[in-house]
């Protein structure tokens, strides 16, 4: 007889284990829970990294009187090489100094998945730069012609050579040779 409370000291000890290990999982659950609703709630932000980012309604003024061609970043909080943008592009001091020195920086900042449509300025701006993917940078002149566009992020390398081929007014990345003349035809 003594092996058969054995037994029943063995499985009652057992079955005691399981509701302490259910309640951990619950508690984690429900912790989890927690913290993604406050994350989410995160208001979104026209800031990212170190640089010096220019509010959307003030970019074209500001760009025809420092004389500073206008980068736009469209971006979207819901978009992963938009946050590795953020991080790696935007958070190196080296690139950020580019940026700032070269640039009328201003985020544009998609709201269409979350809020079901744009604000009237970032949805005409992405109409006319013809902007269906994030990140896209756009470099423009004062006036608001187009000079350079970079879509996607490939690393800080590509990212870099994109800001310098773009900084200088009427230099564009990477491309086509000018035509004799340096006029393109029409």
């Amino acid at each position: 007889m003594p092996t058969d409370r054995t037994d029943r000291t063995a499985a009652a000890g057992s079955q005691s284990k399981v509701p302490g290990a259910i309640f951990w999982i619950v508690l984690a659950a429900v912790l989890f829970r927690i913290v993604t609703a406050v994350v989410e709630r995160r208001p979104p932000t026209d800031e990212a990294g170190l640089v010096s980012w220019v509010p959307l309604a003030r970019a074209v003024s500001s760009s025809a009187s420092q004389g500073k061609p206008i980068l736009y970043d469209f971006t979207a909080d819901w978009c992963p090489p938009c946050h590795r943008l953020d991080a790696e592009g935007w958070g190196d001091a080296a690139i950020a100094r580019l940026v700032n020195d070269s640039y009328l920086a201003t985020r544009v900042l998609d709201r269409e998945r979350e809020e079901g449509k744009n604000p009237p300025a970032v949805a005409e701006l992405r109409r006319r730069y013809s902007v269906g993917a994030f990140p896209t940078l756009v470099v423009t002149s004062p006036d608001g012609r187009e000079i350079a566009r970079h879509e996607g992020y490939r690393g800080r390398r590509p990212l870099i050579e994109f800001l310098e081929a773009s900084r200088k007014p009427g230099v564009g990345p990477p491309g086509p040779a000018p035509s004799p003349g340096g006029l393109l035809p029409e």
